[in-house]
């Protein structure tokens, strides 16, 4: 399914969480892991240097992508335009909000990929279990009924026939709602279009006063799970992903595949 996971590397606990991870996605996808620094160097001389020295550290199953001329985002984006079958694995562990508020936000580093990648991004949020680096036996969707929730769905459904994962469908009505059937009715229509081949694929109506408290904590209950989201496709220096999609990210115990919406 991958031919290369590439992940940003720069010494730090957040990127040691990002490599494990990405080691554990390369090792089920027989990928190779592609470590990119944007280690700023000054001449030509001094960037070939900088280069051989990349070449000479990779392998077969590791190489080094050093870019001299780019910031680590665009530099990440650029590896994945020369690589085959790409996907890009980032973490943010670690990151808290800023001096002057407790509130998380997301990194630069991953507003900017997540905006211009064309690839999916695995992403390892401040709260994401990786003490066992990538469990996966589950892939969890969270449907909100509109189109955008659904674009996730493909890519999932990928990933479990690729890495023999249960596909979960999941939504979330309100705790007081007495008629569920139209929202039962629409997650039984989705699970079945993309059932297939499957290994196996089920969905799940969950009842919570508010929809990511429902979502948290039923990944809390599937500790072998990641689950998958939209971006919204847009360009620009807006906001990539929505409201609901940072608190999933900020909050989710799981990794959260992120794919743009078409």
């Amino acid at each position: 399914m991958y031919d290369n996971v590439i992940v940003p590397f720069d010494g730090t606990n957040e990127g040691r969480a990002g490599l494990a991870v990405a080691g554990d996605l390369a090792w089920r996808s027989g990928a190779k892991v592609v470590i990119v620094n944007n280690t700023p160097a000054s001449g030509a001389e001094s960037k070939q240097a900088v280069k051989s020295r990349a070449m000479s550290l990779s392998g077969a199953d590791v190489d080094f992508w050093v870019d001299t001329e780019h910031s680590l985002p665009q530099a990440l984006v650029a590896a994945a335009q020369y690589r085959s079958d790409p996907v890009i694995c980032l973490s943010t562990k670690g990151r808290a909000g800023s001096l002057f508020s407790k509130r998380w936000s997301l990194p630069a580093l991953a507003e900017e990929v997540l905006r211009d990648a064309p690839v999916p991004v695995l992403l390892v949020g401040p709260n994401a279990d990786t003490s066992r680096g990538l469990p996966m036996t589950e892939i969890v969707v969270a449907t909100d009924g509109s189109a955008r929730s659904e674009a996730a769905l493909p890519l999932a459904a990928a990933w479990a026939q690729e890495f023999k994962l249960r596909l979960l469908l999941v939504g979330v009505v309100p705790d007081t709602k007495q008629d569920d059937s139209g929202e039962l009715s629409y997650l039984a229509s989705l699970i079945d279009a993309v059932r297939g081949d499957l290994k196996a694929a089920e969905f799940e109506l969950l009842r919570a006063p508010d929809p990511v408290d429902g979502l948290i904590g039923y990944l809390r209950q599937h500790p072998d799970a990641v689950v998958a989201m939209c971006t919204t496709g847009r360009t620009g220096k807006a906001g990539s992903i929505g409201s609901t999609a940072r608190k999933i990210i900020e909050r989710s115990p799981r990794a959260v595949l992120l794919t743009r919406a078409a």
